[in-house]
């Protein structure tokens, strides 16, 4: 067949590597239309006895949000009704990639959010969890004890904010005196991301 490669060969992801009919697709590849294509950059391995094709990948322990990870990143965007957030870490590790979030408004809380800009502001500190890949689009929460805001800016002057009182929730800037309020996560402030 014209599209095989041969085995040891380097691929990239999205090349064709073969048909259905003739291998059994295995890790390191997907089908669309029949088609065997290539997942991860790595080396392909055509292993003749058993007709499977796989994808022996370049790196390993690759960092990339899932559903039920819990990130931590900065807002980015804030429009009417949601928030987009530049991923950083994963868990306990930096991502290996560009990865953006997006939170809506009704995913911030489990009370009633009337307004996005009472509960984030652009350049916040989230850490919130992954409950959807939908669309190639990584989808938010912070609803939860310990997700939501984790390190906040003053919007007026640009100072660390500081936790005025935890029954309260009300964020204090010392620099200009200004009060503001956030979804804040039970250990704001602490330093843990």
């Amino acid at each position: 067949m014209p599209d095989l490669r041969k085995s040891g060969q380097f691929v990239v992801p999205g090349e064709r590597i073969g048909v259905i009919e003739e291998f059994i697709p295995d890790s390191g590849t997907y089908v669309k239309d029949g088609v065997i294509h290539v997942r991860d950059v790595g080396y392909l391995l055509v292993d003749s006895v058993s007709r499977k094709v796989y994808v022996h990948p370049v790196t390993r322990g690759v960092c990339i949000p899932r559903i039920g990870s819990i990130v931590v990143g900065h807002v980015v965007n804030i429009q009417s009704a949601m928030a987009f957030i530049r991923i950083m870490k994963i868990g306990r590790r930096f991502s290996s990639g560009f990865f953006t979030g997006v939170l809506h408004v009704s995913d911030i809380d489990v009370k009633y959010t009337k307004n996005i800009l009472d509960a984030l502001k652009v350049g916040d500190l989230v850490r919130a969890k992954v409950i959807s890949e939908a669309n190639r689009t990584f989808h938010l929460t912070t609803k939860g004890e310990n997700l939501g805001v984790i390190l906040a800016l003053c919007s007026k002057c640009g100072e660390i904010l500081t936790l005025k009182s935890k029954r309260s929730k009300k964020l204090y800037c010392g620099e200009c005196g200004n009060t503001e309020t956030r979804k804040i996560a039970s250990d704001y402030g602490s330093g843990n991301l």
